[in-house]
């Protein structure tokens, strides 16, 4: 009964242990894959690319949603007016602007690198940081690629 009672405790203590290292977890059911998030909780740069997805390459590029931390203090109007005066300043074309609450959402297109891309972009204020998500396409392939795209840049969430 003793042994019986230990293997139940061991179990219960390594299914917590896994479990908890878990909890930064990227995974996917549709690709078969999981990776556990290297955090650094101690982290010096105030703004850092959190995260990568690709869909499959064509025409030599692969549509993108990337996932930034930026710190900023300031209220999101803030946010607004530094954005819009960086759009003017690369000539980028601001196809939509929305703000509502603690959010921003952008759709832009401009030619860069001698391709023309198209951008949906969503920006989240939580405390002293901006959450910005945004997925790169070709304007080709926007049509096809953005309810893929948007769908990722909607999913995202932030603690507030």
């Amino acid at each position: 009964m003793r042994i019986a009672t230990i293997s139940f405790l061991l179990i219960v203590l390594v299914s917590s242990a896994f479990a908890a290292e878990q909890r930064n977890a990227f995974v996917s059911n549709d690709l078969g894959i999981s990776i556990e998030a290297p955090i650094a909780k101690d982290a010096k740069s105030p703004t850092y690319q959190i995260a990568m997805f690709f869909l499959p390459a064509s025409d030599n590029f692969a549509a993108n949603v990337n996932v930034q931390k930026q710190q900023f203090i300031e209220p999101i109007e803030a946010y607004d007016k530094l954005t819009t005066s960086q759009f003017k300043e690369f000539n980028l074309t601001v196809l939509n602007r929305t703000l509502k609450g603690n959010e921003l959402r952008y759709e832009y297109k401009s030619d860069m690198q001698g391709r023309k891309l198209h951008w949906y972009a969503r920006a989240i204020k939580a405390g002293q940081h901006v959450y910005l998500v945004t997925a790169t396409s070709l304007d080709s392939q926007w049509e096809q690629q953005k309810s893929l795209l948007i769908k990722s840049v909607e999913s995202f969430t932030a603690k507030q």
